[in-house]
């Protein structure tokens, strides 16, 4: 949850990338990160091994400025892929106020999709929280591969609330797709302020 601190005329606030494993959350948060103004955002920080790519999360702050009268703080988190490390991903989800669901576009990836999909689901309800109204963007990733489900096929397996939804291709800096995710989640995120 959100945290609001009116004494120092702040909202701290937290979104999660998440979704399985090789499918941008990662590379995702480095587009971000290239992006912002270097005084308005930290240092991003990973921690990762050779063999995992996330082993434990990463995480990027940012400030992104005020908002009726209180400058919004925002961290921004990634969970590891892999299923081994479900109670890392469940920490990870402590206090989340929104959250970006990375797919991998792939073919050969949509079981591993629906499967972190459901995993999600599972972990915000033991957190309290319930997937049908947390906010909640989808970003359909590796758009830029020759084996790729069409995004109405993966919005029709995938979108079960109809919520906003991008392609994206997360390692070109040019791509809008990560943007355009970014934005829809922050908009969802400050109206459910």
């Amino acid at each position: 949850m959100a945290n609001f601190n009116y004494n120092t005329r702040e909202i701290i606030a937290k979104v999660v990338y998440y979704g399985p494993s090789f499918g941008g959350k990662t590379t995702t948060l480095h587009w971000l990160h290239s992006k912002f103004d270097p005084q308005s955002i930290g240092k991003l920080f990973s921690l990762d091994t050779e063999a995992d790519r996330t082993l434990f999360f990463d995480l990027l702050p940012i400030n992104l400025g005020v908002i009726k009268g209180m400058n919004l703080r925002l961290k921004i988190y990634t969970v590891p892929g892999q299923v081994k490390y479900n109670t890392t991903r469940k920490m990870v989800l402590t206090g989340v106020d929104a959250v970006v669901f990375v797919a991998d576009s792939e073919i050969t990836r949509h079981k591993e999709n629906l499967e972190s999909l459901e995993n999600l689901a599972k972990n915000l309800a033991e957190k309290g929280l319930d997937i049908k109204s947390i906010p909640l963007v989808l970003q359909y990733n590796k758009r830029d591969l020759p084996n790729i489900l069409p995004l109405e096929v993966m919005n029709e397996k995938l979108n079960f609330r109809h919520l906003p939804a991008f392609g994206s291709v997360a390692i070109n800096p040019n791509d809008q797709g990560v943007l355009e995710g970014f934005i829809a989640i922050l908009t969802a995120m400050i109206k459910s302020f």
